[in-house]
């Protein structure tokens, strides 16, 4: 059986940068869909387990429990 090869030291210099898994981007606004308040219509935002309109002060659970 012949020896294994060894294995190559790392060189930071030299070494290939990692790719990103994922960007930092926020969500394309096509792709997303706004939730709007029951109450007035303008656009809640998610606060917890809670949705919040901060137009009229509506908020209801996020879960429909």
């Amino acid at each position: 059986m012949p020896d294994p090869e060894k294995p190559v030291p790392f060189d930071p210099l030299t070494a290939k940068r990692p790719e990103p898994i994922r960007t930092c981007k926020p969500p394309d606004e096509k792709t997303s869909e706004k939730v709007l308040c029951d109450r007035c219509g303008a656009e809640v935002y998610r606060m917890h387990a809670v949705w919040r309109c901060p137009a009229c002060g509506y908020k209801t659970d996020c879960c429909g429990w």
